[in-house]
């Protein structure tokens, strides 16, 4: 016999999910299946043209939640991480026996009504009232009895004992990536560097306690412990290769971490590591270079970064990609968009763990968690040890890659001090220290033998934060300007190594673990030696195509008056009295600026750009250069605006309606009037410079700062004056 129950998806909207979260929290397994998230339709609900038929045996859920409840535990855990048609297994627990389903969570991700088809399921154990409606092929099984939920309990309102719950309250997550391909490497003995093997001599004879990873990793605690710990170390010194041990040296001691320092090291002459930790961070809506200057003149972007990392997977290399967050820096439906694209190109590269920054935290916490959430924290790619999205459920704390031997802790922390807008009251963000500690036992007790966090703020924040909570072995700090140093830096009174991973997301820093040998660290440029990947390329090609069907309105952008009041009438209007300056205009590279955003020159024509309304505020006439939106009269497309296209006289000189108009023929304008307009059109050259940074700013044209850039190179190729 077989019973039937439509479930139709809804909606993600805020309700939703707090209602979702809260009953998942309150009810067993059979009451979830009708509360989650308002998910349940009982028959007829759906066109069943429309349904997808599934067979799930539910027989075996509802023995086990009736032992459940024989045993005394009357909140079975649901789980999303087991196959939907897999027989429900049990595991044991002191005090209480779980369930896992996926049947709730595959449900509510479902983009299209299911038919849930439950097999193996015997009437005759049920009440009467139920065997009453097995001839319509309907059954609804009731699950073990709960306390009954107080009288006017808003579902939306947490209480705190239950909204206080999280999925890290269910024990340690561990997320066992499938490795890459890696061809057959002979074992092979590599030399202790240059002076690590004295230095390590010294410090085993200089202390008489072993250094605090070994000591953490023997078992036992008798007096055979001295004699291990000793024989662990002479093989470290021997160069001999301890199986199950991939920390015997301290990567967070002095000499456990290896750069050079002249400058960076070059990975490509490193031995193979065990795992590579692949770390980016604060990429700030730089999601592309934008090549207005030279594409080997910027560092970044995606495709780059992708092809970056094809060629060390290649390598057979098993890299952890691990971003400290910040993907975005506006505000409004464009950001949105490209967090959204962000998003997908990190799901593409399988990054594997990715914090949030303060201007991630601008968007709305629907549009966060509609591309944060996963169905269960093993899929989670975002995770934060302080963030709440709404509910603690909604967002991991943590997660663990294994990796060879290695079992990497993975979590991130914002610092609120960070922020630069208030929270909304559906996000909190949890004290950096007490999270801190939470999140570093929680990585311990999940067995992790490297814990690494990234931290979004100040560096001197980040470093007195890991001498407060030791145990980290390494911090990413993301938030500052400029380039990443070639070493780690060491932290007063901490073991902890701390990197950063500069601004812009123009840099990779790369750290390479190794069992028996210490860690090593580079930091790698993105500059246009990596070609762009064609995933990456497609995925740009996608969102500007986005941008291109929403337009300007659809992107919430409206023109706006001038500061000046006037209107802006073309360059050619400007060329009818200046005539010399008009023609040395036109034979510039501001008179193309519009066609290069139409067909991007530097082999990138297949992606046209014209309708971003980044590219545009700085490669048409009338808009403001740094925040991105049109004056009234400016330009609007190609269309309606070819009278404005690159960009113009009136960029630098303000908008010229008003002084073309009275200096016509016959305008009856007095002398006086045309010479107040006149002079509001100059522009001394001693302000030039400063004006010309609205878009030679940089992040655009890094080269327009050079000392003496401007006088030498810049302005002679554009230098005019007044009439003819």
């Amino acid at each position: 016999m077989k019973q039937t129950v439509h479930f139709l998806p809804t909606p993600l909207s805020l309700p939703n999910l707090r209602r979702g979260a809260t009953a998942l929290k309150r009810v067993g397994l059979g009451q979830a299946l009708a509360l989650s998230a308002g998910l349940l339709a009982i028959s007829g609900c759906a066109d069943r043209d429309d349904l997808t038929a599934i067979d799930y045996p539910i027989q075996a859920e509802v023995d086990a939640a009736m032992a459940a409840r024989t045993q005394g535990d009357l909140r079975p855990e649901i789980r999303t991480d087991t196959p939907i048609d897999a027989p429900i297994q049990w595991r044991g627990a002191p005090g209480r026996s779980r369930g896992q389903s996926r049947l709730a969570s595959f449900a509510n991700r479902s983009r299209k009504p299911i038919e849930w088809t439950f097999g193996g399921f015997n009437p005759r154990r049920q009440p009467a009232a139920a065997s009453g409606q097995a001839d319509s092929g309907i059954l609804l099984v009731q699950a073990p009895a709960l306390p009954a939920v107080p009288a006017g309990y808003d579902d939306e309102a947490v209480d705190e004992n239950q909204a206080g719950s999280s999925a890290s309250d269910l024990g340690p997550v561990e997320v066992i990536p499938t490795p890459p391909p890696r061809p057959e490497v002979k074992a092979e003995l590599v030399p202790t560097p240059p002076g690590i093997r004295e230095e390590m001599q010294r410090t085993a004879d200089s202390k008489s306690a072993p250094v605090a990873r070994i000591a953490a990793e023997i078992e036992n605690a008798n007096s055979a412990k001295a004699g291990a710990e000793a024989a662990e170390m002479e093989a470290v010194a021997a160069k001999e290769q301890v199986p199950g041990k991939p920390a015997l040296i301290d990567p967070a001691s002095e000499i456990g971490l290896v750069a050079t320092q002249e400058g960076p090291e070059d990975y490509r002459n490193w031995p193979a590591p065990d795992a590579v930790l692949f770390v980016t961070g604060d990429q700030h809506g730089y999601i592309e270079p934008c090549g207005c200057t030279g594409l080997d003149k910027q560092k970044g972007g995606v495709a780059r970064r992708f092809t970056f990392m094809n060629q060390l997977r290649d390598m057979g290399w098993s890299l952890v990609p691990v971003d400290a967050g910040n993907q975005i820096r506006r505000i409004g439906q464009q950001a949105a968009i490209k967090f959204e694209k962000s998003s997908s190109a990190l799901t593409e590269m399988k990054y594997q763990a990715v914090g949030f920054g303060p201007d991630d935290l601008r968007l709305s916490p629907t549009d966060l968690i509609a591309h944060t959430y996963a169905d269960s924290p093993e899929n989670a790619m975002y995770v934060s040890a302080n963030l709440i999205l709404l509910d603690p459920s909604l967002l991991p704390s943590h997660k663990i890659v294994r990796s060879g031997e290695w079992n990497i802790g993975l979590t991130s922390i914002l610092d609120p001090d960070a922020l630069e807008a208030p929270l909304g009251s559906d996000v909190t963000l949890k004290p950096i220290k007490a999270s801190a500690e939470a999140v570093l036992k929680e990585m311990d007790s999940a067995g992790a033998n490297f814990r690494v966090v990234t931290f979004f703020g100040d560096e001197d924040v980040a470093k007195k934060l890991m001498a407060d909570v030791p145990g980290f072995d390494l911090i990413v700090v993301s938030g500052g300007y400029g380039e990443p140093t070639y070493q780690p830096q060491s932290i007063e009174d901490s073991k902890t190594k701390l990197i950063v991973t500069g601004n812009k997301g123009m840099f990779v820093g790369l750290v390479g673990l190794y069992q028996n040998q210490p860690m090593k660290y580079v930091r790698v440029p993105l500059t246009d030696e990596f070609k762009d990947a064609p995933e990456m390329r497609k995925l740009m090609a996608d969102y500007q195509q986005q941008l291109e069907q929403l337009g300007l309105s659809g992107l919430g952008l409206s023109p706006i008056p001038h500061p000046s009041g006037e209107k802006f009438i073309g360059s050619e209007a400007c060329g009818k009295c200046h005539t010399t300056a008009f023609d040395i205009w036109e034979g510039s590279g501001h008179a193309e600026a519009t066609a290069h955003i139409v067909e991007p020159t530097e082999g990138r024509g297949d992606v046209p750009r014209h309708f971003d309304p980044e590219c545009l505020s700085c490669h048409v006439t009338g808009w403001n250069p740094q925040n991105y939106y049109p004056y009234e009269s400016g330009y609007l497309s190609l269309e309606q605006s070819a009278h404005l296209t690159g960009n113009g006289c009136e960029n630098c000189h303000g908008p010229g309606a008003s002084h073309a108009a009275a200096e016509a023929e016959n305008s009856g304008v007095s002398e006086e009037r045309k010479n107040s307009l006149r002079l509001a059109m100059q522009l001394p050259l001693e302000k030039a410079k400063e004006h010309c940074m609205e878009c030679h700013d940089l992040d655009n044209s890094p080269d327009f700062h050079d000392e003496d850039a401007f006088e030498d190179i810049y302005w002679p190729e554009v230098e005019h004056y007044g009439l003819d």
